[in-house]
């Protein structure tokens, strides 16, 4: 594995991953918040405790925050999808299938050009490469999870506005968003 990879590499892997939005991110400017994990331990979503890429089973922040500060520039991504109306839910599961499936393309890029060490993926939403996540059961796939920026601790509308890419695309749309960071 390669301990560097230039940025332009991330750029094309980003690029050739089809994304609809990206934006070039400071890592500094990312901000690791309790709150925002106390989001996911409200039970909104119903992975908390039951999902090894989410809260508490994919790490702690004060890990997230040194790995995060161990980062130098990075890359914000999504993909955007549209809706017939704003209860649409079939399109906005399809738009988030569609943002998984871009973010293992990225994945899977980084980790042929042996660069998978270099950088920190996260996504949008719970893992679902193993559905059920054999959680308390070992993770069948430790290293293709995939961890979201909320689990991370990161609020995406600042990593969104740290960016320069908008968070809310307009009426009737939907957009879910990873990152992609390069380890120092």
């Amino acid at each position: 594995m390669r301990e560097r990879v230039s940025f332009a590499e991330v750029e094309r892997a980003v690029a050739q991953a089809g994304f609809d939005c990206a934006g070039e991110v400071d890592a500094a400017r990312l901000e690791v918040r309790d709150e925002v994990r106390d989001m996911c331990a409200s039970g909104k979503c119903h992975q908390y405790g039951h999902n090894w890429a989410c809260p508490p089973a994919c790490g702690d922040l004060d890990a997230f925050r040194q790995v995060i500060g161990g980062c130098s520039r990075g890359i914000v991504f999504q993909t955007v999808g549209e809706l017939e109306d704003e209860f649409d839910g079939e399109a906005m599961m399809d738009a988030e299938a569609l943002h998984k499936k871009r973010t293992e393309v990225l994945v899977d890029a980084l980790a042929e050009a042996g660069a998978s060490d270099a950088c920190l993926v996260l996504s949008a939403g719970t893992c679902t490469r193993c559905r059920p996540c054999a959680y308390p059961e070992p993770c069948r796939f430790p290293d293709r999870r995939l961890v979201s920026m909320e689990a991370a601790g990161l609020l995406v509308t600042d990593a969104c506005n740290a960016a320069g890419i908008p968070y809310n695309h307009g009426k009737l749309t939907i957009a879910y968003t990873g990152c992609v960071l390069l380890r120092r």
